[in-house]
């Protein structure tokens, strides 16, 4: 009987010991039945405060993870389709959603931007209520300039026309548009960041990178060492596919010939892209250029004068030049100096120095370069642009650069206080300031 009891009493503790973990595994599986989300929970966040089972907050989101995407300009040349021949036969994977550029909706500066899909039709639609079509496309480039310049002579509606005809090549003043006080702007060269025109500033003729002496004697030298075969073939090639006359064509050749053999004196447009083409030639190792003995002189005006077209021309097809309609010296038998608010020989500015009109052709212009470009450049002035040079320009004077900052603004709106380029100071010094503003010249003090 002791026997037999020790033996039962035996197999319950045996099965007690067996059935034990097996119900706490039932209970746990249960549990995250009932409850998934709390075992993971507590797994992937043990630091958690929040009691489980109780529902989590929606995260503010985190402001270094900026939700606008970064645009990214398309490619010059597209790498050709390696799609196979049947389609159907490779996976084809879910592609992701195109990002949205939205614009900021705070006051920012907004220089080299791309424009949003919305800002697009935005301008557009601008620029169709103002009969102005839009400038072609271009290859956007990383410094887009849109320069503000002042005439500093009243341009008559003739001579506004003429530079409409000239604008084609190296003639005319270069300008792509002037201001006039009252009237509609004058489209002069309407292919804006056109990469084949005069220079209107010494940054775009890269005199930082060569001043004008050195320049010029590199310019004749690399001229000297080039044979006549190779000159006619330069004068040629800087003047092809530009939409000129042959009475425009030898005129401006015969002018380049003579500057180039001159001894001194200022060198322009053609003679400066002919010789371009003979140094181009020459880089890429066609000694035809030159005579044998002349090689040297010629390789050592080229390695400068390179480096210094590649930037000329870099400055040139990434800008846009306006030129507003302003009054300049009195006479012209006495100083001619209009950036000196001591000159008495400064014609009076008109009161306010420039129209709504200006500020409105000014506006529109900008906002075609911007659409141009795809993207805003950077708003500027001549006269910061040229502080390198002891006899820089400082125009445009008197110009309220803030006022057509908000005008953009309102214009696309961006929030007020937004910028579209240089932060404006006004004032006189050259260096210092980046509009040139004198109170008494200017009609009062400078905008805040």
């Amino acid at each position: 009987m002791s026997k037999f009891n020790f033996g039962y009493s035996r197999i319950l503790t045996l099965l007690v010991l067996f059935l034990v973990p097996m119900i706490a595994t039932v209970a746990i599986n249960l549990r995250s039945i009932a409850a998934p989300g709390s075992i993971a929970q507590r797994t992937l966040s043990p630091g958690l405060t929040t009691p489980l089972g109780t529902p989590s907050p929606t995260p503010f989101p985190n402001p270094i993870e900026s939700p606008l995407p970064i645009p990214v300009p398309l490619p010059r040349n597209p790498l050709p389709s390696t799609q196979p021949t049947n389609p159907s036969s490779t996976p084809t994977a879910t592609p992701f959603p195109t990002p949205t550029i939205s614009p900021p909706q705070f006051p920012t500066n907004h220089t080299n931007r791309a424009l949003s899909p919305g800002e697009r039709d935005k301008i557009a639609a601008y620029l169709r209520s103002r009969n102005l079509s839009p400038s072609a496309p271009v290859n956007p480039v990383t410094d887009t300039r849109f320069i503000l310049h002042d005439t500093s002579v009243i341009m008559a509606p003739s001579t506004l026309e003429r530079e409409r005809y000239l604008g084609r090549g190296p003639l005319g003043l270069g300008v792509n548009a002037f201001l006039p006080r009252a009237n509609t702007a004058v489209l002069a060269r309407p292919n804006f960041y056109e990469p084949r025109r005069p220079t209107t500033t010494e940054f775009e003729k890269a005199s930082d990178i060569l001043v004008k002496p050195v320049r010029e004697q590199l310019l004749r030298q690399a001229w000297r060492a080039t044979n006549l075969d190779a000159q006619r073939q330069a004068l040629d090639a800087a003047l092809a596919n530009l939409g000129l006359s042959a009475g425009e064509i030898a005129s401006e050749q015969t002018e380049a010939r003579g500057k180039l053999a001159a001894a001194s004196g200022r060198i322009y447009t053609t003679a400066t892209w002919a010789v371009e083409s003979i140094c181009t030639r020459f880089n890429n190792g066609d000694r035809s250029v030159t005579d044998p003995g002349r090689e040297a002189s010629l390789r050592s005006a080229c390695t400068p004068l390179s480096n210094y077209f590649n930037i000329r021309n870099s400055r040139v097809k990434s800008s846009v030049a306006a030129e507003i309609i302003q009054v300049g010296a009195r006479s012209v038998r006495g100083n001619q100096n209009t950036c000196s608010a001591s000159n008495p020989n400064i014609a009076t500015f008109p009161n306010p120095p420039y129209s709504a009109n200006q500020y409105d052709s000014a506006l529109s212009l900008y906002l075609r370069s911007t659409l141009a470009a795809g993207k805003f450049p950077q708003l500027t002035t001549h006269f910061i642009l040229d502080t390198f040079d002891p006899e820089g320009h400082c125009d445009p004077r008197c110009f309220n650069l803030n006022k057509l900052y908000n005008t953009i603004a309102s214009t696309m709106g961006h929030a007020q206080g937004s910028s579209y380029g240089i932060a404006p100071s006004y004032g006189t010094r050259s260096g210092t300031n980046n509009i040139w503003w004198h109170d008494r010249i200017c009609h009062g003090s400078a905008p805040s």
